[in-house]
């Protein structure tokens, strides 16, 4: 926030703006109400409007920290006096600090819509009143909010009129506004599923962050830049960025990324076959962190304790886990999320022989795989369906299936699924008596499993837990979980 600075001669509310910077958030709080403690004593009056700007931004903050919607309630509530005090305030760029906290607490209020109307105004304003800054700030904000929709191509298009505008101003004190625009395109390129453009944004913006000592939004970049290794199969890499990112939200109580570093490492560990560890991420959330979570992150965990589950072969446990993620996709509409949950509900219940039921899953499976196209769980889905096929004899149908599983689960990079594609495909042959491919296919089989674990589960499992960077970074971590 950029307070005039004869707006702060009071000795409190320097401490404060220090403290936030800092993100030492509660001390920051204890200096406001030291400040408005002493204005009262002096003189009756409450905070100046440059003061409660400020106690909002860090209430706000706060909020964001802990997603806890009291603080985003009181700042939303200060503010609205703050409007109906000042007539002007709603058309006037001098009141920008104002506006973007204003649309910041909708945000975290889930009055998306509200939102929508706050930044596109400000985006109005600050065009009028020629502010690139404001312009920029707009721009990111609706980005975001388009990401949040969904609607991948109008959020890149707003976060590259935002790029122009920064372009023209990088010899200014804005980089905070630079970083987020770096990690709205790496977020955007990774839904595209465009990873290395998506990595390369990300370390633009970790690398400024680091530089500028933007701590919020340098733990942020190693966040997301944990999720682009992930799906670069990086795996050593994702976890280094997870734990830095650990680490520091430990460090400043940030929550809510401390509950996206949990969840994320997990992953990785289910990734590399370490499914005691998977687990044990998982269910650490489960227990204590899954209301830090959004709702995206929501059904990610779902769906992976139920893969964890299910390669354990707790097959009661893991279809739960897949029901309430197809039930929470369902609600808010994310296909993706729902294609995996589905196909493996197929899967479980191909296991316990039901099937009917598996089909159905899987005929739900197909329709949304002609509407999202190729996405994970499609591989899952094809094999599933080549397996029931065995099992009902019905074999050539099932050699059909088994093949475009293998293709999928090789177009996916899913090694663990195009093993079990060998299997499946070995087994048919053997029962429809063609000996000579199911000896071809068992061989395949083979070689790969043995080639796949010791390429996967041994040497990068090793590799995690060995390497000397990793292990520092989890005796730090240990070391503030026990502070």
């Amino acid at each position: 926030m950029n307070t005039p600075l004869h707006e702060l001669t009071d000795t409190s509310l320097n401490t404060a703006k220090k403290c936030l910077q800092d993100l030492d958030l509660d001390n920051a709080l204890k200096a406001i109400d030291q400040s408005l403690k002493k204005r009262q004593q002096d003189s009756g009056s409450d905070l100046s409007f440059y003061g409660n700007i400020l106690w909002c931004e860090i209430l706000l903050t706060k909020g964001r920290f802990l997603k806890d919607i009291t603080y985003a309630t009181l700042a939303f509530n200060k503010l609205s006096e703050a409007q109906t005090l000042i007539p002007q305030i709603h058309t006037s760029i001098a009141f920008l600090p104002f506006h973007l906290l204003m649309g910041t607490a909708l945000l975290q209020l889930n009055k998306l819509d509200k939102a929508q109307e706050v930044y596109s105004n400000i985006l109005t304003i600050s065009k009028e009143a020629d502010n690139d800054i404001g312009q920029i700030q707009a721009l990111n904000a609706l980005a975001t909010l388009a990401l949040n929709a969904k609607d991948t191509e109008k959020a890149l298009l707003l976060a590259n009129q935002s790029l122009e505008l920064l372009i023209q101003h990088t010899d200014e004190e804005n980089y905070d506004d630079l970083v987020r625009n770096y990690l709205l395109q790496s977020e955007i390129f990774l839904r595209k599923n465009d990873l290395s453009q998506a990595k390369n944004y990300g370390e633009r913006a970790l690398k400024i962050a680091e530089e500028r000592a933007l701590k919020e939004l340098m733990i942020a970049a190693h966040i997301l830049l944990g999720r682009v290794t992930i799906a670069l199969k990086e795996h050593v890499l994702a976890i280094t960025h997870l734990l830095t990112a650990k680490e520091e939200s430990l460090s400043v109580n940030h929550k809510a990324f401390l509950a996206s570093t949990i969840l994320y490492s997990g992953i990785v560990y289910n990734h590399v076959f370490h499914y005691p560890k998977a687990l044990q991420s998982f269910k650490l959330v489960e227990e204590n962190y899954t209301s830090l979570l959004d709702n995206s992150e929501r059904i990610l965990l779902l769906n992976y304790l139920g893969k964890s589950y299910f390669q354990s072969s707790q097959n009661e446990e893991s279809e739960q886990y897949f029901l309430a993620a197809e039930k929470l996709a369902k609600q808010h509409n994310d296909k993706f999320a729902l294609m995996l949950s589905l196909s493996f509900l197929g899967a479980v219940n191909s296991r316990k022989t039901e099937y009917n039921k598996a089909l159905r899953y899987a005929k739900r499976v197909d329709t949304l795989t002609k509407q999202i196209g190729d996405a994970d769980g499609v591989q899952v889905n094809l094999l599933n369906l080549g397996n029931v096929h065995n099992k009902l004899e019905k074999y050539n149908e099932g050699i059909k299936l088994a093949s475009r599983g293998i293709a999928a689960a090789k177009r996916m990079k899913d090694g663990l699924s195009e093993i079990r594609g060998y299997q499946i495909m070995a087994e048919i042959f053997r029962k429809k008596k063609d000996f000579k491919s199911a000896v071809m296919y068992q061989m395949i089989y083979t070689k790969f499993y043995e080639d796949f674990y010791q390429r996967n589960d041994r040497q990068q499992v090793a590799e995690m837990e060995h390497q000397f960077a990793i292990k520092k970074l989890e005796q730090k971590i240990e070391a503030l979980t026990k502070k």
